[in-house]
């Protein structure tokens, strides 16, 4: 099964809708993730793509995280 990791991260303390954005961590095509390995390490691979991501290394937050199955369309882009 085709498996997605997304991560919605929100940019300071910001309550702010539009201060928050999804953005695709990884999904099947580029590492060996499944449904169950995304459910359970989802979030230490978002932390490790998080430092070494230039944009979201500094003052954005992890709000949340989904493993969606199949491709997954972005809500809210940067």
């Amino acid at each position: 099964m085709f498996v997605t990791l997304i991560a919605v991260l929100c940019h300071g303390l910001s309550g702010t809708p539009g201060a928050c954005v999804e953005e695709i961590v990884t999904d099947s095509s580029k590492s060996d993730i499944t449904l169950q390995s995304c459910m359970i390490q989802g979030q230490i691979g978002i932390a490790k793509w998080m430092s070494e991501h230039p944009i979201y290394h500094a003052d954005w937050t992890l709000q949340r995280y989904k493993c969606a199955p199949g491709h997954y369309e972005l809500h809210v882009k940067a």
